[in-house]
C-alpha cells in the first residue's frame, strides 16, 4: 500500500477514534447527570430492559477481563 493511502486511512481511523471517544464521554457525564438527580434510589429495570444490558455489556466485560488477565 502506498504513504499517502496508508496516511488517509491512519488518519481516518485516528478522527473515528477520537469521535468514538467524544461520543462515550458524553454518555458517561449524562449518567452521572441522571444518576445524580435520581440521587440514593435503586434503579429497577424490568426483565426485558436487564437482558438488553446484559447483551451490550456482554462483550465489553469479556474485554475487560481478558486485558485484566494479560
Amino acid at each position: 500500500m502506498s504513504q499517502p493511502l496508508q496516511f488517509l486511512f491512519l488518519t481516518a481511523a485516528a478522527w473515528l477514534n477520537r469521535r468514538q471517544e467524544d461520543v462515550i464521554g458524553f454518555l458517561r457525564e449524562e449518567n452521572r447527570v441522571l444518576r445524580g438527580k435520581l440521587g440514593p434510589k435503586r434503579i429497577r429495570f424490568s426483565d426485558s430492559q436487564r437482558r438488553r444490558l446484559a447483551v451490550r455489556g456482554s462483550k465489553p466485560a469479556t474485554t475487560l477481563a481478558e486485558m485484566n488477565s494479560a
